[in-house]
């Protein structure tokens, strides 16, 4: 697999390449809400099929119907899933697969924080099973009808905020639970998923990058701060539009084909911490995770 060095999307965007996606199929989790719908908007608008997934119906419908509104696209469908279990995920990757033949983009978008520590039905802190398991676990289960569709791209939505490092037997059930901690950690293992995921797909013509936004304004962002500080947050936020495009430009830019194994802030190419470099421990949490998400019985929350 081709793999340019020093690609930066900024320099793509400001070389103005037009995109067209008629025929593709792409599949957006998180699709309901801010950085979601608005990436579900840019995608719908470059003529692809634009599969939704959400969790709530109601306010599914109402971004599926805004998505068709905005592109003038009516070609967008919605899923229902719940990210934050097994069951859920796979019943996502189930739905799809009763639709649709071919993937050719995968967006794992969906992401969160919560407060207060709490577990799924298998065992597993809501905040790491979200942010990063439910990727983890989607993208494996849609991996063969990937690469069946290739060229096809995964985009990882990352952030910033990722830890420094990680221990592989705290995962799944930290303690003591931090709320912000557990989100770096968890963001911070989609960043090491996405590097050692680009290893096992060199040759495929599917890629894999991980993508921070930005310092994006949507509900949970708003949620998350303290009520003080909500009515400033929009004046030094980005908003959800802005947050989308680096997730649709790694998505469907011709300008980035092949491109894979990378880690982009916002509009152009960063490097992450040391720790995410290192194979042994990318390979450690790519063995576990593949036990977590194939084994049967709970999840073990420690080694």
């Amino acid at each position: 697999m081709v793999r340019p060095r020093g690609v930066s999307i900024l320099y793509i965007r400001e070389a103005g390449v037009a995109m067209n996606t008629s025929g593709k199929v792409c599949l957006v989790t998180g699709a309901s809400t801010g950085i979601g719908k608005e990436t579900a908007v840019g995608l719908a608008k470059t003529g692809a099929t634009v599969v939704m997934a959400a969790r709530d119906a109601s306010r599914g419908e109402e971004a599926r119907a805004d998505v068709i509104r905005r592109s003038g696209n009516p070609n967008v469908e919605l899923l229902l899933a719940d990210m934050t279990t097994t069951g859920g995920v796979r019943s996502l990757a189930n739905q799809f697969l009763s639709r649709h033949d071919r993937l050719h983009v995968l967006i794992n978008n969906a992401g969160g924080v919560f407060k207060e520590h709490r577990k799924n039905d298998e065992g597993m802190e809501l905040t790491f099973a979200l942010n990063y398991y439910a990727p983890f676990l989607l993208t494996h289960l849609l991996l063969d009808t990937l690469k069946k569709s290739s060229p096809a791209r995964i985009v990882q939505v990352a952030s910033e905020m990722q830890a420094k490092r990680l221990d592989i037997a705290q995962l799944t059930d930290p303690v003591p639970y931090k709320a912000m901690q557990a989100y770096g950690t968890a963001k911070l293992a989609v960043v090491m998923f996405t590097y050692a995921l680009a290893r096992e797909l060199e040759g495929t013509s599917v890629t894999v990058n991980a993508v921070h936004p930005g310092v994006i304004y949507t509900p949970q962002s708003a949620r998350m701060a303290p009520s003080f500080l909500r009515p400033l947050m929009k004046l030094f936020m980005s908003d959800p539009v802005k947050g989308a495009e680096p997730s649709v430009r790694l998505a469907v830019d011709p300008a980035l084909e092949g491109v894979s194994g990378r880690y982009f802030k916002q509009l152009a190419e960063k490097r992450t911490g040391a720790f995410s470099y290192d194979w042994q421990q990318q390979d450690k949490l790519y063995t576990r995770s593949l036990e977590w998400a194939f084994s049967p019985g709970k999840v073990q929350t420690h080694l």
